[in-house]
């Protein structure tokens, strides 16, 4: 078995994880430690998520035949720096010339705080400290010690790239042989971004993005001045854009910050001086003229590389690409015949990436699709019945089939459901094991179920639909059905969708569904075909089990309390049914 973790360096990060795979690329698990720890976006190091492997596989570090990390060795750090070199020779603006003028986390919160820009300070790593504490975790320097601490430090180490990682995990469960890989993020070993081939079950680099210049950097920018946070709240701005004016002539300053050049991106934003910029703007305007501008921008770098390469089957990854709007325009572009997202896009995504990396490398490593993402722990029928007793919650067991049918019942006559059903997603996304259903008649269902759950989102929720009605519901939807099982994507919905699910079509008229199989999975689907059958609607709504800031659901303890606190009607626990009223 391949073991892969994504760890801070030097104790700083963010979405930290594990992966474990056999050595032919079969994916056993995969999980966040946020979801452990309760920390939204947790960057220290993965402890719990490490623990929490052994649910699934019991295994030693004898069992392990290495170690990926998605981390530079000292050669690719020679290489990577040698490109750096070379390019900051041709272009001043990169590199080391910089150093001295890069603002630091600390001068970017300041600042953006003495100009009123966001009041995000939420007490984040105070709380991760206190996580830290309560735990009685060790203070550790750095990656290497966490592995020593945890007993892996016999195992074999690879270290790979972090936008190879990236890149490789899009490349191996995109199911296509040959595909042009493109990555784009904040920052990670000196880069943005790179465009890379995968062909035969390997990976050439042939473009890179060298930080300061940053696409996500820009979008955390933009976040920040529209006052959100600057890293959990990005996918905000894509729902704020649809009420702003794109042809804004703010636009203008989009158009400096952001360019392209060639097969690399330049954006090296001081995000003080922009928010100096953009004052007098209103959010949605700025907000409108920023995806517009990006969309630009990466659409140009598609087109360059799909030209360069002759491919035009494209797997991205990399926190960008969790823009679901920008994912849409890649997919409508003429030179692109097939587009993949790869679902755990962001850092997220890296332990897995590694691991499938390692795997290649040790020989050939054939590209696959994805059945599902229920890839982390689940939970047993005692165990949850131990959390719903110590919460005095009655409750009704019932046979799968019969549960079904009772959900879509509920939810038929109106009410919110929440399910808490086997192993939990990988990702972002909620898909189906810790989700929260609900109908998509009601047009202010944003606005009322948003309060209920103690959120503020612009884009509405998005819907799960029958795989069988895509063409009924959603436009040129032919070329990205395997994206659209994860939630990647935005479709234009069609007049029928508009008509009759107008709780999950945003302002502009799209909608970011989750289709779903009844081979992906069966119980899920068949609630929802339940549903249709009853009120020839083939899609509910399809948000995550969690209150606002928190990570997904993770444990029967967490779904209990979330249940109670987001005042929900109903609650579908393993083959249990909890309704608020005890019925």
């Amino acid at each position: 078995m391949i073991l892969g973790i994504y760890h801070p360096a030097q104790g700083v990060g963010h979405d930290t994880g594990v992966a474990l795979i056999t050595e032919d690329g079969n994916i056993l698990a995969a999980h966040s430690e946020e979801r452990f720890s309760r920390v939204k976006m947790d960057g220290g190091f993965p402890f719990r998520a490490v623990e929490a492997l052994q649910r699934v596989v019991r295994f030693t570090p004898k069992d392990l035949s290495c170690v990926a990390v998605p981390f530079m060795s000292l050669g690719d750090k020679a290489r990577e720096g040698s490109h750096l070199l070379l390019a900051s020779l041709r272009d001043p603006s990169l590199g080391f010339r910089q150093s001295r003028n890069r603002i630091d986390q600390d001068q970017f919160q300041k600042g953006m705080e003495a100009i009123g820009a966001y009041r995000y300070l939420d007490g984040y790593m105070a709380q991760l400290r206190e996580v830290r504490v309560r735990d009685g975790r060790p203070n550790l320097a750095d990656w290497r010690e966490f592995l020593r601490y945890s007993g892996l430090d016999s195992v074999p180490l690879v270290q790979v790239d972090h936008h190879v990682a990236h890149a490789a995990g899009a490349y191996y469960t995109s199911g296509w042989d040959e595909a042009l890989l493109i990555t784009c993020d904040g920052v990670g070993a000196l880069k943005s971004g790179i465009v890379a081939v995968g062909r035969k079950g390997h990976l050439e680099v042939i473009s890179r993005t060298f930080y300061p210049h940053s696409p996500g950097g820009f979008w955390e920018a933009i976040t920040a001045i529209c006052g959100f946070h600057h890293m959990k709240h990005g996918g905000k701005i894509t729902g704020l854009a649809a009420y702003g004016d794109p042809e804004a002539s703010c636009y203008r300053i989009m158009e400096t910050a952001l360019s392209l050049n060639g097969l690399t991106i330049r954006s090296a934003v001081d995000p003080i001086h922009m928010a100096r910029q953009l004052q007098g703007f209103s959010r949605e305007d700025i907000a409108a003229t920023a995806q517009r501008r990006l969309e630009e921008v990466v659409t140009g770098l598609v087109r360059q590389a799909s030209r360069r390469t002759g491919l035009n089957r494209i797997a991205l990854a990399g926190g960008v690409f969790a823009n679901v709007k920008l994912n849409q325009k890649i997919a409508a572009m003429e030179e692109i015949e097939e587009i993949y997202i790869y679902p755990a896009m962001g850092d997220e995504g890296l332990a897995l990436g590694a691991a499938l990396y390692a795997a290649g490398k040790g020989g050939y490593l054939e590209p696959f699709r994805l059945k599902d993402l229920y890839l982390g722990p689940e939970y047993s029928d005692c165990e949850i019945e131990t959390a719903l007793k110590e919460e005095r919650i009655l409750c009704t067991r019932y046979a799968e089939p019969e549960l079904a049918e009772k959900v879509a019942d509920l939810l038929a006559q109106g009410r919110v459901v929440a399910l808490f059903r086997g192993r939990m997603e990988f990702g972002p996304r909620a898909l189906g094991h810790r989700t929260i259903l609900y109908q998509t008649t009601d047009p202010k269902v944003n606005d009322w179920l948003n309060e209920r759950l103690a959120r503020s989102e612009f884009m509405p929720f998005a819907p799960v639909t029958l795989e069988e009605h895509v063409r009924r519901c959603y436009k040129d939807a032919r070329s990205c059905c395997y994206a659209a099982q994860f939630m990647t994507i935005t479709y234009d919905c069609t007049g029928w969708m508009k008509q009759i699910s107008p709780g999950v079509v945003h302002l502009d008229g799209t909608a970011r569904p989750q289709l779903i199989s009844k081979e992906a999975e069966p119980f899920y689907y068949n609630i929802l075909n339940h549903y249709y059958r009853k009120t020839g609607i083939p899609s509910l709504i399809n948000t995550s089990f969690n209150m606002h800031e928190e990570p997904m659901v993770c444990t029967p303890r967490d779904a209990v309390q979330a249940f109670q606190k987001g005042n929900l009607d109903a609650l579908v626990i393993g083959p249990f049914l909890v309704c608020a009223n005890g019925s």
